[in-house]
């Protein structure tokens, strides 16, 4: 995907998330202090800190869309991966203070300190819940597909974080309703503050992996490598695959490949069946930073 293309694409699913998170943000935290519920006011802090990870998003992709220059002759796809790590630590950080804020609640109603909540204002907290799950469920699916058709690791991480607010309003619909039930049903809500920080560390620490294996060159995915060998074995002229090499680069693969080839062809011979299959795999994969076709002279087994 070229550059321009892709760089749009983030910029209107981040601008369009941001819009919405901001009004979501704003009206659970005012919603939860009128109402007293801990749980919408930790998932209004969550959704604010989706603005902050969309803007790291947005940054990362303009950034590692940028040409190889003399201080970085293979690219900057990298610093995606840099963001997606970023935006892991954003959530995990923001998990912790959920989490910490309901322990503190569990331990004041342990000691019977109870605070009297409104019934009207509850429901309207309640309501904002209930439109945070729909809302949050739908910027989840737009941003994933966006993610998905660009191959780009932190936009899909950004989508998670989506997820991850959704599914926090659930836990803040079921703490709601425990304080419109009353009694020890009020202790429902800063558990569900808690379930929520738990669910959004292990969100953090699946985003934080994938990002690390990206920037530590793990191999690519065996359906991809298998697939590389399929098209190889689709070529007449090579007589075997000697090698077979990937390692992740941000969102691309960089890809090495050793085929042996018969002795008697020409170097030139040689050199056109490599770039065959050079051009024939970077024609199917557009998500392929570099392929390196490396030509031996076929050996038969004695």
């Amino acid at each position: 995907m070229k550059e321009l293309d892709y760089q749009k694409t983030v910029n209107r699913v981040g601008i369009t998330t941001i819009i919405a998170n901001i009004v979501l943000a704003l009206g659970k935290i005012i919603a939860g202090f009128i109402a007293s519920s801990s749980s919408l006011v930790s998932d209004g802090v969550h959704s604010s800190s989706d603005v902050v990870s969309t803007v790291i998003v947005m940054i990362g992709a303009k950034i590692s869309q940028k040409e190889s220059d003399e201080d970085h002759p293979f690219g900057h796809e990298r610093l995606e991966s840099i963001a997606s790590i970023i935006l892991s630590m954003i959530l995990i950080a923001t998990a912790l203070m959920i989490g910490y804020d309901g322990v503190i609640n569990i331990i004041k109603y342990a000691k019977g300190e109870r605070e009297t909540y409104n019934f009207t204002l509850t429901l309207v907290a309640l309501g904002f819940a209930v439109l945070s799950i729909i809302v949050k469920a739908w910027m989840y699916f737009y941003t994933l597909k966006a993610a998905k058709r660009i191959s780009s690791s932190s936009l899909k991480a950004d989508a998670f974080h989506h997820l991850t607010d959704s599914l926090s309003s659930i836990g803040s619909t079921l703490g709601i309703i425990g304080l419109l039930i009353g009694g020890d049903l009020v202790i429902l809500d800063p558990i569900a503050s808690i379930i929520i920080a738990l669910f959004i560390i292990k969100v953090g620490i699946d985003i934080a992996k994938e990002a690390i294996d990206q920037v530590v060159d793990k191999s690519a995915p065996s359906e991809f490598e298998n697939a590389l060998r399929e098209i190889i074995s689709e070529k007449k002229n090579i007589l075997s695959l000697d090698s077979l090499k990937t390692r992740q680069f941000g969102n691309k693969y960089y890809v090495e490949i050793e085929i042996a080839v018969d002795d008697k062809l020409t170097v030139k011979e040689g050199h056109d069946i490599a770039l065959d299959l050079h051009d024939d795999i970077e024609s199917r994969y557009n998500n392929i930073k570099h392929c390196m076709i490396h030509v031996n002279p076929y050996e038969k087994e004695k």
